[in-house]
C-alpha cells in the first residue's frame, strides 16, 4: 500500500481546521492536528477516535519561535517528513480602523500573517531538500477585498496573500507547491471568536450608527454560511492534486464578490457594497 502524506495543520480545534483534519484523516492521511491548547484539542481526539482512524495531537504556540522550531523538531523526529503545511490558524479583529490601536493591528499580524511565515520557514528547508511539499494558506475572500470594519482582517490576509505569491515562485523550482483557499462565509466559531477594537466595546464610537446597520444587515446575510465540511473536501482536492492551482474561492459570497469587482467598474462596484451595507 503507498505510503500517505503526513499533514500539519494549525488552528485544528474549531472550524475549517476541525473539519479539515478529521476529513483527511479519516481518508488515511498522517493527520498532525496542533493548536496552542491541547485541552482545546481533547474533543477533536475524542470524535476521532470515536469514528475509528487515528489522529495525532499536538501543542504549538504558532507566535512563538521556539515552540515552532520545538513541536517542528519533535515532528520530525516521529514521523520523519511533513509533505503538507496547511496553515489555518488566524482569527478577525472588528473595528473601524480609525478607532483600532497599533497594538491591537500588530497582534492581528502576528498570528494571521507572521505566524503563517513562521510555520512556512519552519517546514521549507525539508521540503525542498526532499524536492517535493505543497503549502496550503487558507486566506479569505477578504483577502482580496475589503470591507467596514474589518481593516486589520482584511490586510492581515492581503499580507498572506502576497507573500504567497512570491513563495509560489520561489519554491516552484524545488517541486514544491503553494496555494491559497478563500472561503467566503462558513458555519463556524470564527464569528464568536472574533475581537473587537477596545474604543468599539466601549460604546462610544463615532462610528456607532454606520455600525448598527452593517450589524443589523451582516446578522441576515451570515446565517447563510456553508458547511465547513465543503472547505475540507476542496483541500483534500488540492492535497490530491498533481497540479494545484495557485487560488481556490469557495463560497457562493466569496465568488460573487471577486467576480463583482473583476467585472463590474469600480464605481459601480463599491456602490453596490455601501448599498449593501447601509440600506
Amino acid at each position: 500500500m503507498e505510503e500517505r502524506e503526513t499533514i500539519l495543520i494549525t488552528g485544528a480545534s474549531s472550524g475549517i481546521g476541525r473539519a479539515t483534519a478529521l476529513h483527511l484523516a479519516e481518508s488515511g492521511y498522517k493527520v498532525l492536528a496542533s493548536s496552542r491548547s491541547l485541552r482545546r484539542l481533547s474533543s477533536l481526539s475524542d470524535e476521532a477516535l470515536y469514528r475509528g482512524f487515528p489522529l495525532e495531537i499536538i501543542e504549538i504556540n504558532i507566535n512563538e519561535d521556539q515552540s515552532v522550531k520545538n513541536a517542528v523538531s519533535e515532528m520530525f523526529s516521529r514521523f520523519q517528513k511533513i509533505d503538507v503545511l496547511i496553515n489555518n490558524a488566524g482569527y478577525g479583529l472588528w473595528g473601524p480602523v480609525g478607532e483600532l490601536s497599533i497594538n491591537e493591528i500588530k497582534r492581528q499580524f502576528e498570528t494571521n500573517f507572521f505566524a503563517a511565515v513562521r510555520m512556512i520557514n519552519a517546514v521549507l528547508p525539508s521540503m525542498i531538500e526532499r524536492r517535493s511539499g505543497s503549502i496550503i494558506n487558507v486566506s479569505s475572500v477578504l483577502g482580496r477585498l475589503g470591507t467596514p470594519f474589518n481593516g486589520a482582517y482584511t490586510s492581515s490576509k492581503f499580507a498572506l496573500e502576497g507573500i504567497s505569491e512570491s513563495i509560489r515562485t520561489e519554491v516552484k523550482p524545488f517541486g514544491v507547491s503553494v496555494s491559497l483557499v478563500e472561503p467566503g462565509w462558513f458555519q463556524t466559531n470564527f464569528q464568536n471568536n472574533m475581537m473587537s477594537s477596545q474604543r468599539t466595546e466601549l460604546g462610544v464610537s463615532q462610528y456607532s450608527d454606520y455600525i448598527a446597520r452593517y450589524q443589523k444587515n451582516y446578522g441576515r446575510f451570515k446565517r447563510r454560511g456553508g458547511d465547513p465540511a465543503r472547505v475540507a473536501k476542496l483541500i483534500h482536492k488540492i492535497i490530491s492534486s498533481r497540479n494545484p492551482r495557485f487560488r481556490y474561492v469557495i463560497g457562493a459570497d466569496a465568488r460573487l464578490g471577486i467576480a463583482g469587482m473583476k467585472f463590474l467598474p469600480q464605481r459601480i462596484y463599491w456602490a453596490l457594497l455601501d448599498w449593501a451595507i447601509t440600506k
